[in-house]
């Protein structure tokens, strides 16, 4: 089965491996939902090999710099449409 592939904009340094973080990923499966924005609660991992059944995820800095190397994500679940905060400064 090929891995679905998916982008957030995450300060790197803070994302935190093997605890579930709340993410607003975007889908890049080609087709109508490309782009399609989501928030999840998921465990994501710098490394594939470390959650083997995990899809791909790319990251962008906040600046929009694209990290070189894809992580690991492993979606739990659907977090809502809309997520009660503040945006990241």
């Amino acid at each position: 089965m090929k891995k679905k592939e998916y982008l957030t904009f995450a300060n790197i340094e803070e994302l935190l491996e093997r605890k579930e973080l709340l993410l607003a990923i975007r889908d890049l499966t080609p087709g109508k939902q490309k782009y399609d924005c989501r928030y999840v609660k998921a465990r994501v991992s710098s490394s594939q090999g470390k959650i083997p059944d995990g899809d791909i995820l790319w990251i962008r800095s906040w600046s929009g710099f694209l990290y070189p190397q894809p992580w690991a994500i492993k979606i739990a679940e659907e977090a809502g449409e809309v997520i009660a905060g503040r945006p990241n400064s």
